[in-house]
């Protein structure tokens, strides 16, 4: 698997994923960012303007808002202009997010920043997987989309190593570039197949498959593409296809798994990851400093599970995650629950650090990639940019409650309740993985509806 992946064949897809990288990268930035800098907003003695903490829970929460808003747009886009154009429009807004932010004055100003910065990620989230699925070769699909979600552990190093150097202005300038080079590279790859045999372009589909796949095995690709891209269909067809059993679990399933990703903990820990460090007294190292090694163990696992997802399969890694993330809550839980008891948490400093590197650890491994991979299998071509857009709002809704409740919930009933609560929704993933999932791993678009269909 391992030649097959650094084959020099497989370079065009590659450099492809390298632009979808970029893309995800500005997810771990965006996510990371609010760390350090509602840490300094929130201090007198931190940035040029003071946030109180309900507003610094606005600026964590409307990039959800955001998300909710570009699942829409990214789902029109891909299904008037294709999957690669749509990811080029997906840097639009970030980039105008970064630029907002580096001049930016007021709450108010940040507020708008984040929606914009949202809306690109959630219209990346509607369109990435179907631009993967679309390029990659079916033995190396989950491989690819497990390295383009590299980006967002490496974006959360980079903004945990940055952003507490830097003020918030210089450090949106710098994230700014890397959107700017992206656009370039996916103006100059080619459209996916698929959407130009959509629009009647089969010379530039045969072309792109040619480039996509060097050269090899050009006709039985074309025949493949002919047979899964239906001609244009309404929006009222596409919607009446989720009338058909199969295609209604396969929507369930990936609206599923978009949630377990939202109520795992996952906004909070991000968001808040410095401010909860601080709170657990903890004394085994500055906050800074964990958080940038966290952010360093999310993204060397994963590079170390690159191959697990095509070698294990999907099932295998959301068990393990599920299980690795409800250990983490109940760490990290119970050490705010001791420190409730009146114990000196001088005496278990190592129990906050262990569930945070645990918990970053295991929602690489399975929780953060899988639900793509799968959204990218399940559903037919001329269906696949609905259920991404349906799923993806459903993502941005969950992660919005999740977000904007933490800090009400923290003062309602305290912390460690508030990990006990994220630990035992997030075991359910595990029941219903077992029951309701097929295995998609190394099967075709007609093995996995032939799946769903028993499992309906």
């Amino acid at each position: 698997m391992v030649q097959q992946l650094l084959s020099m064949k497989l370079v065009p897809q590659w450099t492809a994923a390298a632009g979808v990288i970029l893309v995800l990268s500005q997810m771990g930035i965006m996510c990371a960012w609010t760390s350090p800098y509602l840490a300094k907003l929130t201090t007198p003695a931190g940035e040029t303007f003071l946030l109180d903490m309900d507003e610094a829970s606005w600026v964590a929460s409307l990039l959800n808002v955001g998300r909710f808003i570009g699942a829409i747009i990214g789902a029109l886009c891909v299904n008037f202009w294709g999957s690669k154009n749509a990811l080029i429009h997906t840097l639009i807004p970030m980039t105008l997010s970064w630029a907002l932010i580096a001049i930016a004055k007021s709450a108010e100003m940040l507020y708008v920043a984040r929606i914009m910065g949202g809306t690109g990620l959630g219209m990346a989230f509607s369109c990435f997987p179907l631009y993967i699925g679309e390029i990659a070769l079916p033995t190396i699909r989950g491989a690819i989309v497990t390295i383009a979600f590299c980006g967002s552990p490496f974006g959360n190093v980079l903004a945990s190593a940055i952003c507490p150097y830097l003020s918030m202005s210089i450090s949106a300038i710098v994230f700014l570039i890397p959107c700017v080079a992206d656009i370039a590279l996916f103006l100059w790859l080619p459209n996916s197949p698929h959407h130009l045999m959509k629009i009647g372009d089969e010379e530039g589909a045969r072309k792109a498959i040619s480039w996509y796949r060097s050269g090899e095995q050009v006709d039985e690709e074309f025949k493949e593409v002919q047979r899964f891209v239906s001609s244009p269909d309404s929006l009222k067809d596409k919607l009446n296809e989720f009338k058909n059993p199969p295609i209604r679990m396969a929507f369930f399933i990936a609206t599923m798994l978009f949630m377990y990703m939202q109520i795992s903990g996952l906004n909070s820990l991000l968001f808040y990851q410095e401010i909860i460090i601080r709170k657990s007294k903890s004394e085994l190292m500055n906050p800074s400093t964990s958080v940038i090694l966290v952010s360093v163990s999310g993204a060397v696992t994963s590079i170390l599970t690159i191959n697990l997802m095509d070698r294990c399969g999907r099932k295998f890694l959301l068990i393990v995650s599920g299980l690795g993330l409800t250990l983490s809550m109940l760490m990290l839980g119970t050490h705010f629950e001791l420190m409730d008891l009146g114990f000196d948490p001088r005496n278990f400093k190592w129990l906050p650090a262990a569930s945070v590197f645990l918990f970053m650890v295991s929602f690489v491994f399975g929780l953060m990639p899988v639900p793509s991979a799968i959204l990218s299998e399940l559903f037919p071509a001329n269906i696949k940019c609905v259920a991404a857009c349906m799923a993806s709002i459903a993502g941005a809704l969950f992660a919005f409650i999740a977000t904007k409740t933490y800090q009400p919930m923290v003062d309602l009933i305290g912390e460690a309740y508030v990990f006990y609560t994220y630990a035992a929704l997030v075991i359910t993933v595990v029941p219903f993985v077992l029951c309701f999932m097929p295995e998609t791993k190394g099967k075709s678009l007609q093995e996995i509806q032939d799946l769903l269909t028993k499992k309906t």
